[in-house]
């Protein structure tokens, strides 16, 4: 499609406002741009010039249109979703954004969530995601509700990371105190039992004399459940292998902790159990070489990186 005057609300916009000029519009319920509504054609133009992330839905199928800085949100879904129904795009969190889209779109009000949990699946794999958003509608040229434009924010890092600080804090005050290594590692425990989002479960367990570990605390799993032994020899292998983790002095990843534990493994704040696990050793001090292991299973929903490293 050329850009003719009548078009000319879809000037500049970067890459976006290129690929809706060369889109064919023609093979969606919108049809040709040059035709489309002014509050339409007024509602692009003032998304493609925002550096806010926004996108537009219009329609019964509001038909995906978005800028720019929204492509960092929309992930892998670029550019395959420009010109899709919002439904398709989104049917991974289609039940939590449905009802609000449905109330925008009666065009008596418009809807504003703040920091709204959302797991979306932009980059192949389902994702723990924070955006504070509003819908509001867009009348159509006959005074009704035609679509929505919704502005966002991605607060995803600011609430991991406060999360990340309220627990440091909590083992930091809970465990100041502590007389003994068996209180520290319970107070412990009580402090990783507060975050069950990013620690859905902990062990953790204490060198003992007979050259094994014995089970000190858990969070978030009750001791006698089959992840959970009482003791885990130095050469085990299931469902711990702690002794591994403790000659290589580093964080030892677990990809599939659910074998050989023949109950399921919980999964503390979410419905999904945890993909992975991580072993890691507890440095002793003065003359012994370690004090013992930690065993957390991993969120879900979080790629394991530096940060949650």
């Amino acid at each position: 499609m050329g850009l003719n005057e009548r078009a000319s609300f879809l000037a500049g916009g970067g890459e976006l406002g290129a690929l809706m000029r060369a889109f064919d519009w023609t093979s969606t319920p919108l049809g040709s741009p040059d035709s489309w509504p002014q509050s339409l054609k007024t509602a692009v133009r003032i998304m493609l010039t925002s550096r806010q992330p926004i996108w537009v839905g219009w329609g019964e199928e509001l038909i995906y249109l978005y800028n720019d800085p929204y492509k960092s949100i929309i992930g892998g879904k670029h550019p395959w979703a420009l010109g899709q129904p919002t439904r398709i795009v989104w049917k991974e969190i289609w039940p939590d954004i449905g009802p609000m889209l449905a109330t925008a779109m009666k065009g008596d009000e418009g809807t504003y969530v703040e920091d709204q949990l959302l797991i979306m699946e932009r980059n192949g794999y389902p994702e723990e995601t924070y955006y504070t958003f509003s819908y509001s509608p867009i009348p159509d040229d006959d005074g009704s509700a035609g679509g929505i434009i919704c502005a966002n924010t991605d607060y995803t890092q600011r609430v991991i990371g406060e999360r990340q600080i309220n627990l440091l804090r909590e083992l930091a005050a809970r465990s100041v105190d502590a007389r003994n290594p068996a209180e520290a590692c319970r107070r412990a425990a009580e402090a990783l039992h507060t975050n069950g989002r990013d620690l859905p479960f902990a062990l953790i367990y204490l060198a003992g004399e007979e050259g094994g570990f014995r089970l000190a605390a858990t969070a978030g799993i009750e001791a006698g459940h089959p992840g959970a032994p009482a003791f885990v020899g130095v050469d085990d292998r299931l469902p711990w292998a702690l002794g591994d983790a403790m000659r290589a002095g580093d964080f030892h990843l677990v990809a599939a902790p659910q074998a050989g534990v023949d109950a399921p493994l919980p999964s503390g704040s979410w419905d999904v159990l945890a993909g992975q696990a991580a072993i890691i050793p507890i440095p002793g001090t003065g003359e012994s070489a370690s004090a013992g292991a930690l065993v957390v299973g991993l969120n879900p929903f979080r790629l394991f990186d530096e940060k949650y490293r």
